[in-house]
């Protein structure tokens, strides 16, 4: 009897501790399957854009922002209502329509928020002008006479301010006209005044035109004639009413008779470019001033060279009266320069002499026209040393 009672109790326990063990093995299996299933978090891919993304304002300037949602393909997605928020206000302020307005300067960024995702914009406060001053007039302007002005922006602190757009306008454009870019014409006698305006801030030039006395004479200075291929000469042109009175700040317009044989730039520099004649000229308010460089004189040898095939010109003035001109070259070797004189005005040569060698001659007794007659020198071979004579007979 009591055999059987200690194995009913053995078969009890065993049954307990099996039964345990399956409730603990169920609950990790349950356990597990809880992990396995559970659902991931939601990442939001979207996102904000803000427009325009950077900008520049000056202290007291505003600027309408606009913010957009949109997926990850970059389609926009309909949303809700945008919330502004200024990261420094006391830089820039944002309203809740997305209008900035500048406050000082420097920078701050401008936040938009739709549907929990923030977009931003980067906003930059740069000083407005603060005072404007014109410059580039200290007399009176001539009836026609254009001059123009400068001006200069300054911030509160007194420095420049570049790129900043201003506007021109005249009290009187009967008396005198200023363009957009700052310009003055002077139309008739009298008084104007001129304001520059930027940004609100302006300035003004009291402009008196004048009727002033017209050129009458113009004089070219230094009065050298001789120069070089390849050198130059500053000229300067002296003006004078018809009182002899020096005239300033009167246009002036540069030519030359040649610009293969010599040039002349907008402001008087005289480039002499291969041997010959030409004469550079100033002209002001229809008047002119003349200089020849590198003449022809009579009976005054000059010793001359070219390369083949060249053809260089050069000019002597026969006076009234004359009653012959002979043209002559000579040199030494085999080389061989031909020569070609013409009368004024004519494109035809009234003597050509193509001799073998150096020596060449033309000779005129008769229909000696008074003026500038053409003495061209042509390269038939190169040549050096060839002495070229002009003799007027009176």
């Amino acid at each position: 009897m009591m055999l059987q009672l200690r194995s009913l109790r053995r078969g009890m326990v065993a049954t307990r501790l099996l039964l345990g063990a399956t409730l603990l093995l169920g609950g990790m299996t349950a356990c597990s399957d809880d992990e396995d299933t559970a659902t991931a978090p939601v990442v939001n891919t979207n996102t904000v854009v803000v427009s325009p993304r950077v900008a520049s304002l000056r202290v007291g300037q505003t600027q309408q922002l606009a913010a957009t949602l949109l997926n990850q393909a970059g389609a926009t997605v309909a949303a809700g209502a945008v919330t502004w928020t200024s990261v420094e206000p006391t830089i820039a302020t944002v309203s809740a329509t997305g209008l900035v307005t500048m406050l000082t300067t420097g920078s701050t960024a401008i936040q938009a928020t739709i549907g929990g995702v923030t977009g931003i914009a980067s906003l930059q406060g740069v000083p407005g002008v603060a005072s404007i001053s014109i410059a580039g007039l200290t007399r009176a302007v001539a009836v026609g006479e254009q001059v123009p002005l400068s001006f200069r922006t300054l911030d509160a602190a007194g420095n420049a301010l570049v790129a900043r757009a201003v506007t021109w306008s005249s009290s009187a454009p009967t008396v005198a006209t200023v363009n957009a870019d700052g310009v003055i014409a002077g139309v008739a006698p009298g008084a104007a005044v001129v304001t520059a305006t930027s940004e609100g801030r302006t300035a003004t030039v009291n402009v008196v035109v004048e009727a002033l006395a017209p050129v009458n004479t113009v004089t070219l200075s230094p009065t050298t004639q001789t120069l070089a291929a390849g050198s130059t000469q500053q000229l300067v042109a002296t003006l004078r009413d018809a009182n002899s009175n020096v005239l300033a700040n009167r246009p002036i317009t540069w030519a030359s008779s040649s610009a293969a044989t010599g040039s002349v730039s907008s402001t008087g520099l005289v480039s002499a470019l291969v041997p010959g004649t030409f004469t550079v000229t100033a002209t002001s308010e229809g008047r002119s001033g003349s200089l020849t460089f590198n003449p022809l004189l009579s009976n005054t040898p000059l010793t001359i060279a070219g390369p083949l095939n060249s053809a260089y010109s050069w000019f002597i003035t026969v006076p009234a009266g004359a009653t012959g001109l002979t043209v002559t070259l000579a040199g030494t070797g085999t080389q061989d320069p031909d020569l070609e004189v013409y009368r004024p005005g004519t494109t035809t040569a009234a003597c050509v002499s193509e001799a073998a060698g150096p020596t060449e001659s033309c000779a005129f007794t008769t229909a000696v026209t008074a003026g500038e007659w053409r003495v061209r020198v042509i390269g038939y071979t190169a040549y050096a040393g060839v002495t070229l004579r002009a003799v007027v007979t009176p």
